[in-house]
């Protein structure tokens, strides 16, 4: 029956493509515009669907019919993958995370986003815990987090966990440092390369590229 049910979900989410302004700035999504792709269940049975994640709600999100809806926890366990272009998803502790290499060392990316509610004095990543809570009660409580675009005055801070896989552990890391510690290397050679390919822990590519180096 459980089967059944989740075929009928994803058989109704896509026939049509998603019919979005590009002029819409998705400042808490991860792509700029809800893109076709394929949700791959564990038994390997294959759905498309028009996807985008969502950075505060930390959601695949779907759009069915012109209605947003998420690919909840009573589902997520069933799926095994989402590939959205060339870009993979995988489920980790009930999440979403991208596949950025496989090997030796599998590398993923988990994307988050701060939120700093109209009205409070601090910069980016400077707010406090209570003001943050009420930004996120206030859009969750009005169903503003699903929106394409956050009410006049909220704003938004992406930011990237990074996560190793050595055999069954999973290591995570937000910079160097922390990276020569979990793989062991010599912060001179880290430095280096980093200056020489500007390696910036806010593109995904470049983090790929030094943990590709460090593998060498």
């Amino acid at each position: 029956m459980k089967k059944l049910y989740l075929s009928v979900i994803f058989i109704l989410l896509v026939t049509t493509l998603f019919a979005q302004s590009r002029t819409v700035e998705l400042t808490h999504y991860l792509l700029p515009e809800f893109t076709p792709g394929t949700v791959i269940m564990k038994d390997r049975s294959q759905n498309f669907a028009v996807l985008n994640y969502n950075l505060l709600s930390e959601e695949m999100l779907f759009n069915q019919r012109g209605k947003i809806l998420a690919i909840g926890a009573d589902i997520i366990d069933s799926v095994d993958s989402v590939i959205i272009g060339e870009r993979r998803f995988v489920v980790f502790n009930g999440k979403f995370i991208e596949v950025l290499m496989e090997g030796d060392k599998n590398l993923y990316a988990e994307y988050k986003c701060s939120l700093i509610m109209p009205g409070t004095p601090s910069a980016y990543g400077t707010t406090n815990e209570t003001a943050s809570t009420k930004a996120y009660s206030a859009l969750y409580s009005g169903g503003m987090m699903y929106e394409l675009k956050l009410p006049d005055g909220y704003k938004t801070r992406p930011y990237i966990n990074y996560w190793i896989k050595q055999g069954y552990k999973m290591e995570k890391f937000v910079n160097i440092k922390q990276l020569s510690k979990i793989l062991k290397a010599k912060d001179s050679n880290i430095k280096s390369y980093c200056r020489a390919n500007k390696v910036d822990f806010k593109n995904p590519s470049t983090v790929r590229s030094l943990v590709d180096f460090l593998n060498q």
